[in-house]
């Protein structure tokens, strides 16, 4: 279970502190019952891997304060049953080491595009100012907390697809990513279909996102950016207004595809805050939500676990809010169903919102072959039942307006799209993006 935690936090630069208790050192190597060889078992995920026992007596260590800590704890044998109040306390002494950012005189970017991922809250106003200043069009993720500000409106580009014909009319030449790895196709693009767009990431993680050469800067050094601009901007100003336009039009013809319920839901949550799972839940919020994004507070995990433990990972972030919501796909929730045990005790109110759209819907606009969707036909009723919750299932856009009077603690919904509706959905609008 610790696995995929460690492996997140490392990815995502948090320090976090493992604890795991070991049998002898002497039974290593032995076979014996519930001895396995664990001292270095996280040691391509951690900064650091310490192999404690009762012979132990330097407690001091070294680290960055950046990514995972393993202390592995060996206890003897016989385990002793005794009073442990009158025990002395060690010492452990920690060295945080502290590595200087290279100066930098300028960074010049041509005709650049920004695209905005997981910042901190306290960033927000740094990167607002940032693209204000330079007169810049930037594509704000779910994750920036930045989508759909009166401020920003007029610099924000509301969808990459059909990134290559933005590309041709206003002639992007570079690429400014801020924050985290972002879950936009186009990343993965950049790899192959526009391995030639330089790419410069201000992000305080240690990892591009990018097997291919690109240039890494902290944050604090988006003060040395200097923007050279070639192109007016009137074309992205028109393409925003006419996909707007027609992205409205079919929502609403299509207003039980699971488009059209994503941007409902999203008007139900506004401001409140909000984990995403992976998969197509995020990308779809991207596309498809609502919300002016001010001071909410948002999450998801962007490691290597994909859609495990979504769910628990909400739950953990969530103990301290009064009020939050989870919105996850089927199989996500279906990966994770034990997790609701963890918060039999938390009376604050969540609300877990799973769009059942039949399986793994994101597959389908990729491969033809319908094995890939892992398609399943099971209701989440039971799954509430079972712990507890309080459930509520919506199959029809006029059953949000019930959601929004619901006053309950812990609170699953079911969101049932019309796949048929979906479907065609998407055939219009990759029509349009592309076109």
């Amino acid at each position: 279970e610790l696995f995929p935690a460690v492996i997140e936090a490392f990815y995502q630069n948090i320090p976090l502190i493992v604890v795991t208790a070991d049998r002898p050192k002497s039974y290593r190597g032995s076979g014996a019952p519930q001895a396995i060889e664990q001292a270095q078992f996280f040691q391509n995920y951690v900064e650091a891997s310490l192999d404690w026992d009762i012979f132990q007596t330097d407690f001091s260590f070294k680290c960055t304060g950046q990514k995972p800590m393993h202390f592995n704890i060996c206890f003897d044998e016989p385990l002793i049953d005794t009073d442990f109040s009158g025990a002395n306390a060690v010492d452990v002494k920690i060295e945080r080491i502290y590595v200087e950012p290279k100066p930098v005189k300028a960074i010049t970017c041509l005709n650049a595009l920004v695209i905005v991922s997981e910042i901190r809250p306290s960033e927000r106003a740094l990167i607002a100012d940032f693209i204000k200043q330079h007169n810049l069009f930037f594509y704000p993720e779910f994750l920036s907390g930045l989508m759909n500000r009166e401020d920003l409106k007029m610099y924000q580009l509301n969808n990459l697809e059909g990134f290559s014909e933005v590309q041709q009319k206003y002639n992007f030449q570079s690429i400014i990513r801020i924050g985290g790895i972002p879950t936009a196709r186009l990343w993965r693009d950049l790899e192959n279909k526009y391995i030639d767009l330089p790419v410069s990431n201000f992000s305080d993680r240690s990892f591009s996102g990018l097997s291919r050469q690109s240039a890494n800067y902290p944050i604090a050094q988006l003060d040395a950016v200097q923007i050279v601009h070639q192109e007016q901007a009137g074309f992205i100003h028109q393409r925003n207004q006419q996909l707007e336009i027609f992205k409205q039009n079919i929502l609403e013809k299509y207003a039980g595809s699971e488009a059209a319920y994503i941007q409902k839901l999203s008007q139900v949550v506004n401001q409140a805050p909000l984990y995403i799972g992976n998969s197509l839940p995020i990308r779809e919020w991207d596309l498809f939500s609502t919300t002016i994004q001010n001071e909410q507070a948002v999450f998801a995990n962007r490691g290597a676990n994909g859609i495990d433990g979504q769910i628990s990972s909400y739950l953990g972030w969530s103990t301290e809010l009064p009020v939050s919501w989870c919105l996850v796909g089927d199989l996500t929730a279906l990966y994770d169903l034990p997790s609701l045990g963890l918060a039999q005790s938390d009376r604050n109110k969540k609300r877990i919102v799973v769009m059942n759209n039949s399986g793994g819907k994101i597959f389908n606009r990729l491969f033809e072959n319908q094995k890939y969707l892992n398609a399943q036909a099971v209701d989440f009723a039971g799954w509430a039942k079972l712990w507890g919750w309080d459930y509520m299932y919506i199959a029809k856009q006029n059953e949000f307006d019930e959601l929004k009077r619901l006053d309950k603690n812990r609170l699953i919904i079911e969101l049932a799209p019309d796949n048929n509706q979906s479907a065609q959905f998407w055939v219009e609008w990759d029509f349009a993006c592309k076109h």
